[in-house]
């Protein structure tokens, strides 16, 4: 390893620390906010569990996918897909409630300045790393980018699929949180049969109603 890599430990180490943007601003508890590695960590477990499962998916690959999709949030942090000055007062529940019951969907502006500010991260990521090595991660960010693999798709997939499960969580602890974009979200864009099936079970348990 480089003398870089000390360093990118430090970096990507944030991720623990980096609380989830989206369930603070729907009013969870800041003690119970779950880390951008805590999310990461779920992500890889489900996509390489199931896709050890499909044999037209190269799971190995899923698993490096999955591992990677975040690093450059620890740089630049956890962007939700809705600007900062949109999120409703806290003191107006009603608003709050009605603003998150909805699946948010990135404008262009968001979207650019989304990849932007993650391509120059994960751009001085990989430059910490020895060359081979870091190669070999921008391939893999730019694939996820691209969604232009199966294995990229399915793990978009799963990273959705683990934000409503997620999402689930909350609701049973706190059953006035908002989270009904996510339970949309789910059902609208999650099209693999196994993680469908997973989906399928969590909404079939017995909930509080959203």
């Amino acid at each position: 390893m480089t003398s870089d890599f000390p360093a990118l430990l430090r970096i990507l180490s944030r991720l623990k620390q980096t609380k989830r943007t989206g369930w603070i601003d729907r009013g969870i508890p800041l003690s119970g906010v779950e880390s951008v590695a805590d999310h990461s960590f779920m992500t890889a477990i489900i996509a390489w569990f199931v896709a050890s499962e499909d044999p037209a998916l190269d799971a190995d690959r899923v698993l490096k996918l999955a591992l990677i999709h975040d690093l450059a949030e620890s740089i630049v942090g956890d962007r939700p897909p809705y600007e900062p000055e949109e999120v409703p007062s806290p003191d107006d529940p009603g608003a709050i409630k009605a603003f998150f019951s909805v699946r948010h969907l990135r404008t262009p502006e968001n979207a650019a300045a989304k990849q932007r500010d993650e391509r120059a991260a994960a751009t001085h990521l990989v430059s910490m790393l020895p060359e081979s090595l870091g190669r070999d991660i921008a391939n893999l960010w730019e694939e996820y980018e691209a969604q232009h693999t199966p294995e990229a798709r399915f793990v978009k997939n799963v990273d959705r699929l683990e934000a409503f499960l997620q999402s689930r969580v909350y609701l049973r602890d706190h059953p006035q949180v908002p989270v009904g974009g996510f339970a949309d979200m789910a059902r609208k864009e999650i099209d693999h049969p196994a993680l469908q099936g997973i989906r399928d079970a969590a909404f079939d348990k017995e909930e509080p109603t959203e």
